[in-house]
């Protein structure tokens, strides 16, 4: 039976997971020092976390760790939200039970699944939706109210984890739109050498074109035709307004 974990343990723990966040490149790697330290805490040796897919049906499993037994389910299975995780989806909460092999939650699992002797189940919450899941399991004792509080922790910790991480994406995507726009801003700073008689402009490669295929080329800008009122009155002075009129 694993020993009870003191307060100082238990709150060097969560520093060690908060701080992870910060040091892992990615939510992936914090996500799984975090499930380690929560095995740590609470005596569980298998276990994943997951998160909820964009459809909000299934799991997408970011690790399995099957803690030294045996597990021949194919990992590209799908994993639907039902069973006892299904009740931590729906509470927000973490849940738990000791006996699952007995359990009415054990026809959900598929052929080949690690042997489960007890399994908790603690949810990833943000802005009041439960969006991932960490699960754990076969602690050599009974999972407690205790070990449930614990892995609540962890849970809101891989949940800050994850918010961090959809914002450093977003923020690295805008950078790119950024940089990409300058390079475009760039490529039409300075001089533009163009013809004095037919207006064709020339690029920094030495080559000649039109003016319209120019900005289409280097800008995001669509080309429409039409005519100006001088030109209009010059190639159809006869029909001039009436042309002017519609354009």
């Amino acid at each position: 039976m694993s020993k009870t974990r003191s307060a100082e343990e238990k709150l060097n723990a969560v520093v060690s997971g908060a701080r992870s966040i910060l040091e892992k490149e990615s939510f992936a790697d914090s996500a799984r020092a975090i499930f380690d330290y929560a095995c740590e805490m609470t005596g569980a040796v298998s276990g994943y976390v997951a998160l909820l897919d964009d459809h909000g049906q299934e799991n997408e499993v970011l690790f399995l760790e099957a803690g030294g037994m045996p597990c021949t389910v194919d990992p590209d299975l799908p994993m639907p939200i039902r069973g006892l995780r299904a009740e931590s989806y729906k509470s927000g909460k973490a849940v738990y039970d000791n006996d699952f092999m007995n359990s009415e939650w054990v026809k959900y699992m598929p052929e080949g699944h690690v042997e489960m002797r007890n399994v908790m189940f603690a949810p990833l919450n943000l802005d009041g939706k439960t969006v991932g899941i960490i699960g754990l399991a076969n602690k050599s004792s009974d999972f407690t109210d205790a070990d449930a509080d614990i892995a609540s922790v962890f849970g809101e910790l891989a949940a800050i984890g994850l918010r961090l991480s959809r914002g450093r994406d977003l923020l690295l995507e805008k950078n790119q739109k950024l940089e990409e726009s300058m390079t475009r801003i760039k490529k039409l700073h300075g001089l533009l050498p163009m013809c004095a008689k037919c207006k064709n402009v020339r690029d920094d490669d030495g080559y000649w074109s039109q003016v319209e295929e120019y900005l289409t080329t280097h800008t995001d800008a669509e080309i429409s035709h039409g005519l100006c009122p001088d030109c209009a009155r010059e190639l159809y002075p006869d029909e001039a307004e009436e042309i002017l009129g519609e354009l």
